[in-house]
């Protein structure tokens, strides 16, 4: 990743960034169209009580004790900056709680709104990665930037390649580090200078989600405070052609595949991509995340060699 700078949509309508402008927040039950509107015009919107104070609860005590067992930072002398030393991340989460499967990464609203953001630009869309984003007391505030541009070369074709979501678990306010975010930056070429003054914080209340295109600029807040945590629940999803951040197939035992929905499997790799167009016996065969020339999703998603 990469510091400010963003890109530019082709065909989008609407002004650049401006100091008056904020985020539009929406209320949960809004459709997926209402909500991909706004998502596509401004690059950032909230949707207030997206996820339940029960959800919450249960998400919390999956991955509580994930959290207090992992160290923050990233990794000794490699932008401890950026990923924050004071910052806990835990991955792996379909391995780690239904709620994540079943409430988070399901979730009708959110899948509504990727399949009209995303399958324009692909076959089928898959996890990019999911991870808690617990920033601590005393962090620093992230740099500004882009998640599109870990993707540099397609990053530059005018198209999203992904689209994540933020989901607040707990005290998510501009003193604790709420997500800084430049609306409508989304809309502006990639190498152009940004005033980073322009940024405000996105505050949250428990279950409510912030939900951004990658090429939005967006950096997370520093935490003022000395006894409190910003408690965030991250997730993006992205073009099925492009190699995800996290391995996600990789943390996930066949007998836990075997426990998901087919929708779940799909999305965390345990399945090819479907979306080739080509109509032809070979031709139609060739999609893309296979094992030895065959479906990665056979038998019921436990792939077996024939």
């Amino acid at each position: 990743m990469t510091a400010i700078g963003a890109k530019s949509n082709e065909g989008s309508t609407g002004s650049g960034p401006s100091p008056d402008l904020e985020i539009q927040r929406v209320p949960s039950g809004t459709s997926a169209e209402k909500i991909a509107e706004i998502l596509l015009r401004d690059g950032g919107v909230v949707v207030t009580g997206l996820l339940g104070l029960d959800t919450v609860a249960e998400l919390n005590s999956d991955l509580d004790p994930y959290v207090s067992a992992r160290s923050s930072g990233y990794r000794e002398g490699f932008q401890t900056d950026f990923f924050g030393p004071r910052t806990t991340r835990v991955r792996g989460l379909a391995a780690k709680s239904k709620a994540f499967v079943e409430k988070y990464l399901l979730h009708p609203t959110v899948l509504g709104v990727m399949d009209i953001a995303l399958l324009p630009y692909c076959g089928d869309y898959w996890m990019s990665y999911a991870g808690t984003v617990f920033i601590g007391p005393g962090e620093k505030a992230q740099d500004l930037h882009r998640d599109d541009i870990n993707w540099a070369v397609p990053a530059r074709l005018g198209i999203d390649l992904q689209v994540s979501v933020m989901v607040a678990l707990g005290d998510y306010d501009a003193e604790v580090g709420a997500t800084m975010v430049i609306p409508r930056t989304h809309r502006l070429p990639i190498d152009e200078p940004v005033d980073p003054s322009l940024a405000k914080p996105v505050e949250l209340e428990k279950g409510d989600a912030m939900i951004w295109v990658g090429s939005l600029l967006h950096g997370g807040g520093a935490n003022q405070t000395e006894d409190r945590v910003r408690k965030g629940l991250y997730i993006s999803y992205m073009l099925g052609w492009l190699a995800p951040e996290e391995a996600s197939a990789l943390s996930l035992t066949p007998e836990r595949v075997a426990e998901l929905p087919e929708r779940a499997r799909q999305l965390l790799g345990w399945s090819s991509l479907k979306g080739n167009p080509v109509r032809d016996d070979v031709m139609s065969a060739l999609q893309l995340w296979q094992v030895d020339e065959d479906e990665v999703g056979r038998f019921d998603g436990l792939f077996t060699n024939r």
